[in-house]
């Protein structure tokens, strides 16, 4: 972070949040900040529980994009990484469809402590916006394309060469003249090697690739993710709705030259068929080259017996076997759902002292996934059997969809290591999706870490029979079992390396 600020006095004037008159730094009432480090804010353009975006203004009136980070409450280690490491990455990048980096920031300390990430403020519309208008004709696509082609061909020449590992409708923003630009580089990565394993596992499942699931990362994993953007920009339907049992996109036969040739190669299963980068991709999208020929190769990801979860969402693919119960598969790229939106507006309260009461007094919605948000919200403040009653008075067939839910909403639990709070939710999340490979993992390590390896021993054992990637968390579950067998205690601090 480049400079500290302390919060300046205001004078009196309307809060552009609620519009309560204040004479502060920060509105008492909402939050929202008045002009935090000399950046004069005009109007709140997104917030959650912990973050929010401002559309503000410079000392000299350019408009900025300021990105706000409550650090007292990101629900998990992942949120700071992702913040910081954006900041990061813009303030290297160049390129004119990337917003220009401008300023990052702290301000206050302690609870009080906010982070802020100023960047150049792009005026359009997301792609993901343009695709419910319907699907793109194809000279807009082919000018799509080409122009992201560029910017991930500029990513890949830096050294060391950079991926955004998260390309997606939502994360593509096209300008009134035209000219598209790339945003939310929360999830780059630097390519320290041809191929990386054991990175973070990020990204959204259905654009980013199999292998991707298990960490493993290379030049062509970004142009898979522009291929399944742009697959689902000319159909105007989601990659998920193309994807057969072997996590292989189906392209659809009719699409307009050159997508009819081009998207097949950059969408692959095997990374050795897709074109090697950036460069080569757009060489065959003009036409200047063919194809690579496909070698013969088995996605890991193939073998999963469970289901793929898309980060970031409730969009989940279900291979579960008879008996099991299955999740339905996503076949719409939807607007945040009435079940998110409530366990986002209320998930400050779910603790050990409000849980209970912030469910009855404010409930959740209707149907699956709002009894699994009002579960999620008492698995979380540690109320187990309440959220069990809710999930049970589903039909049978509705729990493994409320169970994902609460999946979702417990998985950065785990991710941050509190093993107390994470163990008793991947257990309930089990009880109704039993096999969820990423619930059975971080069941056994939490079940290991906490002193029980004979309650560890069977979900890890089940992880590695349903989950067939070889990544650092097969290897941490490998080595966990190995040191249960002979009677040794868990390791302070393992983790899956990233």
């Amino acid at each position: 972070m480049e400079r500290i600020h302390s919060g300046i006095a205001a004078s009196l004037e309307a809060c552009v949040g609620c519009g309560a008159a204040v004479a502060e730094a920060r509105c008492p009432h909402c939050g929202v900040a008045a002009a935090p480090g000399g950046f004069r804010v005009e109007r709140v353009l997104a917030e959650s529980p912990h973050s929010r975006v401002y559309l503000a203004r410079d000392a000299d009136g350019r408009p900025v994009a300021l990105k706000e980070l409550q650090f007292s409450r990101v629900p998990s280690v992942q949120e700071l990484d992702a913040f910081e490491r954006e900041a990061e990455a813009l303030r290297s990048l160049r390129h004119r469809g990337i917003p220009s980096y401008v300023a990052s920031f702290r301000e206050g300390q302690g609870v009080g402590l906010r982070l802020y990430l100023a960047a150049e403020y792009v005026v359009g519309e997301t792609l993901a916006a343009r695709i419910v208008r319907g699907a793109v004709p194809r000279d807009e696509a082919l000018a799509i394309a080409q122009q992201l082609l560029d910017v991930l061909a500029d990513l890949q020449r830096r050294s060391p060469p950079v991926l955004h590992r998260d390309l997606k409708p939502a994360n593509v923003l096209l300008r009134p003249d035209g000219r598209v630009v790339l945003v939310d580089f929360g999830s780059v990565r630097m390519l320290s090697a041809e191929r990386t394993h054991g990175s973070t596992l990020v990204g959204t499942f259905g654009y980013m690739p199999p292998e991707q699931l298990g960490g493993t990362v290379d030049r062509t994993s970004d142009l898979y993710a522009l291929g399944a953007t742009l697959l689902h920009a000319l159909t105007g339907k989601p990659p998920t709705e193309w994807l057969d049992g072997g996590l292989q996109i189906q392209v659809p036969p009719g699409l307009p030259a050159p997508f009819d040739r081009w998207l097949p190669a950059v969408l692959t299963l095997d990374p050795a068929g897709r074109p090697r980068d950036a460069d080569a991709a757009r060489a065959l999208l003009d036409g200047r080259t063919t194809a690579p020929r496909p070698q013969l190769w088995r996605s890991a990801a193939v073998g999963l017996v469970g289901a793929a979860l898309a980060l970031g969402g409730w969009t989940l693919v279900s291979g579960a076997r008879p008996g099991t119960h299955p999740i339905p598969r996503a076949t719409t790229t939807r607007p945040v759902s009435p079940a998110e939106a409530w366990l986002t507006r209320v998930r400050p309260h779910c603790n050990a002292v409000e849980a209970v009461q912030t469910v009855l007094r404010q409930p959740p919605p209707e149907g699956a996934e709002g009894a699994g948000a009002g579960a999620a919200c008492l698995a979380l403040g540690g109320k187990m059997d309440a959220a069990r009653k809710r999930i049970l008075a589903l039909p049978d067939g509705q729990r493994g969809r409320a169970a994902a839910v609460v999946f979702e909403a417990g998985h950065p639990v785990a991710d941050m290591g509190d093993d107390v709070s994470a163990a008793p939710i991947m257990q309930l999340v089990l009880e109704f999706w039993p096999e969820n490979f990423q619930a059975l993992y971080h069941a056994g390590m939490s079940e290991y870490a906490l002193g029980r390896p004979s309650q560890a021993r069977p979900l890890l054992e089940r992880f590695m029979a349903l989950y067939h990637l070889e990544d650092g968390f097969t290897r941490a579950a490998r080595r966990a079992l190995q040191r249960i067998q002979y009677g040794l205690p868990a390791e302070a601090g393992a983790q899956p390396e990233h």
